[in-house]
């Protein structure tokens, strides 16, 4: 059974699974990054994401952005170069055209669409951590990711993520019910923005026990962002995060089974 991702009273989302790590509480979240993409699953594709969910995972980390006719795609770069056989910047293609012409690397499909994400999250009782990529979202073009949203059947599934608190705010604005969370490298970014957002993704370098709880007692989530190893999510562990964001869930769920 799900609950939503990012709600404070319940902290995040919680997932029933074959493996689920030993270590980790009902309510802590293992966020697979881009789909815990291996060498044969490309990130941010179908394969990938249902493997990162056998693997453990309870939530998808994926990113949004706009082709140049507005439609949104699933793609981490701002340009198709590095992970399909096209080249040139996403705000160059069209979305007709990109699907026509451009096949991912490994699983030589077309590149994914935002619709086809949510889709897929439906068919598979999932969560999904969106990340909207750049900076430069205009109000309607939120107000297009939200609709886009609202009419899906994950609503109740997803939390939007940002490097760009102006993006979050206009999340908030136009669906104040959607959880946001924001991507910080540091602590003055947190201190900046607290009360604009529902969480924080956090590299563990940037917190301690007392910041940690401190967050708490506002209601606040934190995630430990993008940790890649046994030394960052044992520290995170110990400071009592709420869940963690990562690419290696497989190898997360083995060492949480050995830690426990």
């Amino acid at each position: 059974m799900f609950v939503r991702l990012l709600v404070p009273a319940a902290l995040v989302l919680s997932v029933s699974l074959t493996a689920a790590p030993a270590l980790a509480e009902p309510d802590f979240s293992v966020t697979a990054h881009r789909g815990a993409p291996t060498r044969t699953l490309g990130e941010n594709t179908l394969p990938a994401f249902g493997r990162a969910l056998a693997d453990g995972a309870t939530a998808i980390e994926t990113d949004w952005r706009r082709t140049k006719d507005d439609k949104l795609v699933v793609l981490h770069d701002s340009g198709v170069g590095r992970t399909t056989n096209c080249a040139g910047p996403i705000g160059s293609w069209t979305l007709r055209d990109l699907v026509r012409k451009c096949r991912e690397n490994t699983t030589k499909q077309p590149v994914l669409t935002a619709v086809e994400s949510l889709t897929w999250a439906a068919e598979n009782d999932a969560s999904l951590m969106i990340e909207l990529k750049g900076s430069n979202w205009s109000i309607e073009q939120v107000r297009a990711v939200v609709t886009l949203l609202k009419k899906s059947d994950v609503f109740e599934q997803v939390a939007v993520s940002s490097l760009r608190l102006t993006v979050l705010e206009r999340v908030r604005r136009l669906a104040p019910r959607l959880d946001t969370q924001l991507i910080v490298s540091g602590w003055q970014k947190v201190r900046a923005s607290l009360g604009k957002v529902q969480g924080y993704n956090v590299p563990a370098a940037s917190l301690t026990k007392s910041r940690v709880k401190r967050l708490h007692r506002k209601g606040v989530i934190v995630v430990g962002g993008y940790a890649d190893s046994p030394a960052q999510w044992g520290v995170l562990s110990r400071l009592g995060v709420d869940g963690i964001v990562t690419p290696s869930v497989r190898e997360y769920a083995t060492w949480a089974d050995s830690a426990g």
